[in-house]
Order: structure tokens, then C-alpha cells, then sequence
């Protein structure tokens, strides 16, 4: 994959192209994860670009501002339209998983009239009101996770509480053992978290968008994903009129290790 840089303002995006084939997809990554996720997609009728979000690779968003100026969508859609201008696309496919859904699902609308298909794995962004998108607004909590940057473990004693009392999910507390672990993935989560806030999906606007333009959607579940539940999946595609819409594979929420990645090959459709 050939990597590329753009620049808006105090802004960094690295992306990478793969294939010059006419049927762009255009992909967006995972918490954590990589656009190299996306490469086993690429053939001689397909060209691959695949971003990395901010906090990931050499892409840049200013620290300094996810407190008081946390990134906006039109922001990210300047950059997306100096991407698109440079690789000369006008119409194309996305792609996204788990933390790049909420990116897709926001600029959604505002290229509707481009998009040949949208298509979603394990999509964050589904509910704006969820505790965990609701917290990311509240000062107190963001100073909270900011403090716990330092020494993520602490932040166990809290879950391993609430898992006592049923609050928790099993599976939620073994993603944030594993979140926990490495300090580094903690505080790229946090800073997200924190400086991602703003970007949140209009579900009006995207059920117009899908309807007015018969935008071909998809999202696709892992049947035992406890991180992103397929619940939220059905309520948010009822509540954008795009209830049979859903897929579900016999998986958790990862989706792109050697044992699932045929299976999810098998229900994109490009």
C-alpha cells in the first residue's frame, strides 16, 4: 500500500492507496487497528484507500484542543475533500469498523450524492445518547479518564466493582483488561474519547441521505460481539428505517483475524 499525507490547518491525515482499479472503497479502521486491516479487499477491479484516525500512525490531531476545541466534522470532511480532490474520485464505496463507523456515519449525509454503498462493521456512533457518548461530554468525566492516563490499572479497581454488581458486562471487563494493559492503547483511547466528542452522527439526516439517494447500507454484527451488541444495531437501524439491513456472523468484535476475515468477505459486496 502506497502512503500519502494531507494537511488542513492544524490537521494531519495519512492514508493509503492500494490498486488503481475503478471500484474505489473507501475504509476506515477500528480503535487501535490498522488500514492494513482493509488490504485483503484489494483486487484488480478495486482501489483500496484506507485512513488512519487520529492518534493512529502519523495522523495528527492537536492535543491541546480536545479540551476546549475538540475536532468537528466539517473539519474532517475538508480533509476528506482534499483526499478525494488529489486522488481524482468522485464516486466511491465505504467501508468502515467499530470507531470509523462514527466517522463514516457522520460525513454520510454530506456525501450521500457520491456514495455508491455504505457498509459497517461493528459500527461505533450508533447512539449518541449512550452513557459512554453522553460521559465524553461531561467535564467531570473526561478530567476522570485524563487522570487516569497515567496509570490506566487504576481505573479496574471501578469496573471490576461494577462487574460485581452487574453494571459490567464479563466481556466489556475483559476488553477493558485488555485496554488496560498497554498505556499507550489506554491513553490513544482516552484522547479519542475525549477529542472525538463532537463527532457525532445526525440519524435524521442520515435516513433522508439513504432514502433520497437509495444508498445500497449494510452493517454487520459479530452474533457474541459484547463490545458493540448487535441490540444497538437493530434499534439504531429501526430508528433510521433500515431494519432488515442487518447481518450477523458467528463472531465476537474481532473480525479480521484468519478465522473470520473469509467469513466477512463473504457478505461485502463491492
Amino acid at each position: 500500500m502506497i502512503q500519502k499525507i494531507i494537511n488542513y490547518e492544524d490537521l494531519q491525515l495519512e492514508y493509503f492507496v492500494k490498486g488503481t482499479g475503478p471500484n474505489v472503497i473507501f475504509c476506515m479502521h477500528g480503535h487501535s487497528k490498522s488500514p492494513y486491516d482493509f488490504e485483503f479487499l484489494a483486487n484488480e477491479n478495486r482501489t483500496i484507500i484506507s485512513l488512519h484516525l487520529f492518534y493512529h500512525g502519523n495522523s495528527h490531531f492537536p492535543e491541546s484542543r480536545i479540551e476546549k476545541n475538540p475536532l468537528q466534522v466539517h473539519e474532517f470532511k475538508a480533509l476528506i475533500d482534499l483526499l478525494l480532490e488529489r486522488e481524482k474520485v468522485e464516486k466511491f464505496h465505504t467501508l468502515a469498523f467499530s470507531q470509523g463507523g462514527r466517522f463514516v456515519l457522520s460525513i454520510l449525509p454530506l456525501y450521500a450524492p457520491r456514495i455508491i454503498s455504505v457498509q459497517l462493521i461493528s459500527p461505533d456512533g450508533m447512539d449518541n445518547n449512550s452513557f459512554y457518548n453522553r460521559t465524553s461530554r461531561k467535564k467531570w468525566a473526561r478530567k476522570l479518564f485524563s487522570s487516569w492516563e497515567s496509570n490506566p490499572k487504576s481505573i479496574m479497581k471501578f469496573a471490576y466493582i461494577g462487574k460485581k454488581l452487574r453494571l459490567v458486562r464479563p466481556k466489556v471487563y475483559q476488553f477493558m483488561e485488555n485496554l488496560t494493559a498497554n498505556p499507550e492503547t489506554f491513553q490513544r483511547a482516552s484522547k479519542t474519547w475525549r477529542g472525538f466528542r463532537f463527532v457525532q452522527p445526525d440519524e435524521a439526516e442520515i435516513s433522508k441521505a439513504l432514502e433520497n439517494y437509495k444508498i445500497p447500507f449494510k452493517i454487520i454484527m459479530g452474533k457474541f460481539d459484547q463490545v458493540i451488541r448487535p441490540a444497538q444495531a437493530y434499534s439504531f437501524a429501526k430508528r433510521i428505517k433500515q431494519e432488515s439491513r442487518i447481518i450477523e456472523i458467528d463472531c465476537g468484535h474481532d473480525f479480521f483475524n484468519d478465522k473470520y476475515r473469509a467469513m466477512l468477505e463473504n457478505v461485502l459486496v463491492f
